[in-house]
């Protein structure tokens, strides 16, 4: 590995610019899930959602159940023309990687 003509705070910059930028790809694609999981329970049976999320995503229902409360939250947000100008877009830029790992970890 080539040694570089960095600073260790170029360096630090350059690391923390990339968790940021997780961090809101995490909640992005927890958003699109959520937008999916939503969908897809109200397409089924009743009585046939946990049996599907098993079988088809390998999702437990707290783990859907935090992506759906995920997407009610922020989809709005990620979808607005005006999302600049929301005041949860603050909470949701500053969401970093290991934030959203801790939200959509499932113990179970």
């Amino acid at each position: 590995m080539a040694i570089s003509n960095k600073t260790p705070e170029q360096i630090a910059s350059e690391i923390n610019f990339i968790k940021e930028e997780s961090g809101k790809m995490l909640l992005t694609n927890a958003v699109e899930i959520g937008r999916r999981l939503t969908e897809a329970k109200e397409l089924l049976p009743h009585g046939e959602w946990l049996k599907w999320l098993t079988e088809s995503v390998s999702y437990s229902r707290s783990t859907a159940c935090r992506l759906m409360k995920t997407f009610r939250e922020y989809g709005s947000i990620l979808s607005s023309p005006d999302e600049e100008e929301s005041p949860n877009v603050a909470s949701m830029q500053h969401l970093n990687y290991t934030q959203g790992l801790i939200l959509f970890w499932d113990p179970g």
